[in-house]
């Protein structure tokens, strides 16, 4: 199936990619940073930006070889039908396990941090509204939706420079404390937190002006390194290099540090701020997994499709009612697998062009 109608922008675009690689793990990135490799190892992140930015434009280069196809078309062209099927309906499954673990996650924190006395099952159908019909609206109201909250996403860290009074610059002197050796063990790490970047080759045909896609892909990237850099140094200047290994989401536990003479818990409204910011990260990979879904099975994304799906979700919530700990486990599973896809997605697609190439060659000839 050709996709005729783009309906994203280039500035959507951009969002999108840096709303779907900035969600929970930049909760705890700063302290898992700081437990594998010092506070030096905020120099990994720009490492891990690099190698994102270059994995993203080599999915610009392999969609243009076909641009208008939707996401089943697409690895249909490279892979053959049976072997591109069962590629997407893998991704399919990785991308809906994505987003019901940052969702649960969500809820999680909501139930840490506000609403201790409030059940899982409550929260998860009060977050399961909005997100149905944002999924119900599709890539364009989703994109819409990232542009919206993009500005609170800019005050939510414009909000963490006022816990700067605070800071010790000493923490992070000097800056290279033990080697390159350290920095260069956390990049990994580092490279997990921008995992998303595999949505590229599903936003992609929606985008209006293609031709500008990979400085899309730049911005998008660049956009997520600064964050998560500003983050982890505000983290790292703010507790001292024992103390930032022995906090497990800093970025939470940093709010409490803002105030106002004429504001209290502050730190409850930051917070939820910080929810909407960590939204569209799992809208937006609920909906890629509907969307490949959809087209490798050739039904339509209807209501019920999606009623069915959060019913299925709601029951698996209370057969395994989630913890910080299974979660934990859950997400170390989604991070392997992510970075299979990510790294493993391109080569498998540029050895089948080369070889579909080859024999196109050997036919003409």
């Amino acid at each position: 199936m050709i996709i005729t109608k783009s309906k994203i922008t280039q500035f959507q675009f951009v969002l999108m990619i840096f709303g779907i690689q900035v969600g929970i793990g930049m909760l705890s990135l700063p302290s898992e940073l700081a437990l594998k490799g010092g506070t030096s190892s905020w120099i990994a992140i720009l490492f891990g930006g690099i190698i994102s930015t270059v994995i993203s434009i080599i999915f610009v280069k392999l969609r243009e070889k076909a641009p208008n196809l939707n996401y089943i078309g697409f690895f249909t062209f490279y892979l053959g039908k049976i072997f591109g099927s069962i590629v997407v309906l893998l991704q399919a499954i990785y991308f809906l396990y994505a987003g019901y673990l940052v969702l649960v996650r969500a809820i999680l924190y909501t139930q840490g941090y506000v609403l201790q006395e409030t059940k899982s099952s409550i929260l998860l159908l009060l977050f399961l509204f909005p997100t149905y019909q944002l999924i119900r609206g599709g890539v364009h109201l989703i994109a819409k939706y990232i542009e919206a909250i993009f500005p609170i996403a800019v005050f939510t860290l414009f909000m963490l420079l006022f816990t700067l009074k605070d800071a010790d610059l000493n923490f992070i002197l000097p800056i290279v404390k033990n080697g390159w050796m350290p920095i260069f063990k956390t990049i990994p790490l580092t490279t997990t937190s921008f995992l998303g970047i595999e949505l590229t080759l599903v936003f992609y045909p929606y985008l209006k002006s293609k031709e500008k896609a990979i400085k899309g892909v730049i911005i998008g990237n660049a956009l997520t390194t600064f964050t998560y850099v500003f983050v982890t140094m505000i983290c790292f200047v703010i507790y001292s290099p024992y103390e930032i290994k022995k906090i497990y989401e800093p970025v939470i536990d940093i709010l409490s540090v803002v105030e106002f003479q004429y504001v209290e818990r502050l730190d409850f409204i930051l917070f939820s701020l910080f929810l909407m910011i960590i939204s569209k990260t799992w809208v937006t990979y609920i909906w890629a997994s509907m969307n490949g879904l959809s087209e490798l099975f050739k039904f339509r994304l209807s209501p019920i499709i999606i009623i069915i799906l959060f019913i299925i979700i709601t029951i698996l919530t209370f057969i395994q009612v989630p913890t910080f700990t299974n979660t934990a486990n859950h997400l170390h599973i989604v991070m392997i697998s992510g970075l299979s896809i990510t790294i493993g997605i391109p080569i498998l697609l540029l050895v089948s062009g080369l070889i579909k190439n080859r024999l196109s060659k050997v036919k003409i000839n």
